[in-house]
């Protein structure tokens, strides 16, 4: 019961650090690095750009990390600033055969204007239970969401270093 009592107690003044934390700024948009090198129905129909950083708004929310968006130009400002990029996304396959879907996006923490670190991180899917019902596009905001709780997870542990 001790053991319990105490691993509640850490739990709470970590998280209770955290919320005492600055709010973050994040990016409004995980721009592509190279729009060039992503398909034009993707960078057309999928809006992945905003569906990526919109992910990781709700990511870092539920990780209890506080966060607001907010320009590029706030990069060098006083505080915590983490700039997103889609670095790759791939949509092969359909209903009939299958989906492949793939998205690589990176990001970096800066404070105070300096660069902390670089998260990179990319995941994929086959579209899962019923994948041959969905479209291309639902298919890779899955990765998305993934992808942006594995930022958050990221995110707090450097903001808690």
């Amino acid at each position: 019961m001790k053991k319990l009592l105490c691993a509640g107690l850490m739990m709470a003044a970590a998280g209770f650090c955290l919320a005492d934390a600055p709010a973050i700024k994040v990016s409004p948009s995980a721009d592509f690095s190279n729009p060039a090198m992503i398909n034009s129905n993707v960078r057309d129909e999928c809006k992945l750009p905003e569906s990526q950083a919109a992910a990781s708004m709700r990511a870092l929310q539920e990780a209890g990390v506080t966060a607001e968006t907010a320009p590029e130009d706030q990069l060098k400002a006083n505080g915590y600033y983490l700039k997103l990029r889609l670095e790759n996304a791939v949509s092969m396959g359909n209903a009939f055969i299958g989906h492949r879907k793939f998205v690589a996006m990176s990001a970096q923490l800066y404070k105070d204007g300096k660069l902390l670190d670089t998260f990179t991180g990319s995941r994929d899917s086959m579209g899962g239970m019923w994948g041959g019902f969905k479209g291309s596009c639902s298919v890779l905001e899955r990765c998305t969401q993934t992808l942006s709780k594995d930022l958050a997870a990221w995110v707090k542990t450097k903001l808690s270093s």
